[in-house]
């Protein structure tokens, strides 16, 4: 697809709740190798108490900043779609560090004809006890897992791929419900370099993070408007190949299991207790946005 003269290359929405400790090595890594004009980036501050807003604007780089009271991510995603200009559009999280040459990539593979694409995913487990470096490591072995749109904290959709919904509904995982609406063979991972994605440091951290995926998981069972629940017998599958490979293997493979397990259980438990599956409040890890 040609370019016209003045027309960015694509939009980029962020969404930042409290994100003033990271906001700027997000944006300072998305806009490396982009020249004047060829990003159209919107920070989205959704119910920040904090400088993130002000962070973004005198940042250096050339976008706009939203600032909404209301603290919902799915309201920010709405917000920066109504004012990001072009497609194809990139929605990252403000705590990953997405590289500006893998950006400039999805973007041109998505303006190639893909509907959906993402960069690979690179886990920084520096700081992360041992058992959280044990449960990356399997993850990253994982393709079930890693070849999906949703996980990686960035991702992107052509025009037609945008055109599968309307505007984002209010629920806790956007990436998974987007996931949910393309066949994996509609879905690109481009072989750039990986999005880096800082990993909760404590075991109650990453449990706190997955029983978040979980949730997420539970509130697609209910939604006519995508596909049915993601199968688990392909990842149980890459687990038991992982688990053959050797005995530190098998305990990292162990370690992703245990995981798995303990988020379910903590889930299931809040249910008993009378709390919602789908609501409550979100569930967000600071320990990977620690100094």
């Amino acid at each position: 697809m040609a370019l016209n003269r003045g027309q960015p290359l694509g939009s980029v929405v962020i969404p930042a709740r409290n994100e003033a400790r990271v906001i700027r090595r997000c944006l300072d890594a998305l806009f490396v190798g982009f020249g004047p004009g060829e990003l159209d980036v919107v920070v989205v501050c959704n119910g920040c108490i904090d400088a993130t807003a002000a962070l973004a604007r005198c940042s250096g780089h050339e976008l706009s900043v939203v600032e909404l009271e209301d603290a919902a991510k799915p309201a920010a995603l709405r917000a920066g779609d109504a004012t990001a200009t072009v497609f194809p559009r990139l929605y990252v999280d403000a705590d990953v560090v997405f590289p500006g040459p893998a950006a400039r990539l999805v973007l041109e593979r998505l303006r190639g004809g893909a509907l959906a694409a993402r960069p690979p995913i690179r886990y920084q487990t520096s700081g992360a006890s041992a058992l959280v470096r044990s449960y990356y490591r399997a993850r990253a072995r994982v393709p079930a897992v890693m070849g999906s749109l949703w996980g990686a904290g960035a991702y992107g959709l052509s025009a037609g791929g945008r055109s599968r919904f309307g505007e984002f509904p209010d629920l806790v995982a956007d990436d998974l419900w987007v996931d949910r609406l393309f066949d994996p063979d509609e879905v690109g991972v481009v072989g750039s370099t990986p999005v880096v994605v800082t990993v909760p440091r404590r075991s109650g951290d990453l449990v706190r993070t997955l029983r978040r995926t979980y949730r997420g998981k539970a509130e697609m069972a209910s939604r006519p408007d995508v596909h049915g629940p993601q199968s688990v017998t392909s990842a149980l599958r890459d687990l038991a190949r992982l688990a053959a490979a050797g005995p530190g293997a098998a305990l990292d493979a162990a370690t992703y299991s245990a995981f798995a397990a303990g988020a379910r259980l903590a889930l299931a438990a809040q249910q008993v207790a009378g709390a919602s599956p789908t609501g409550g409040r979100w569930e967000r890890d600071n320990s990977s946005r620690a100094g």
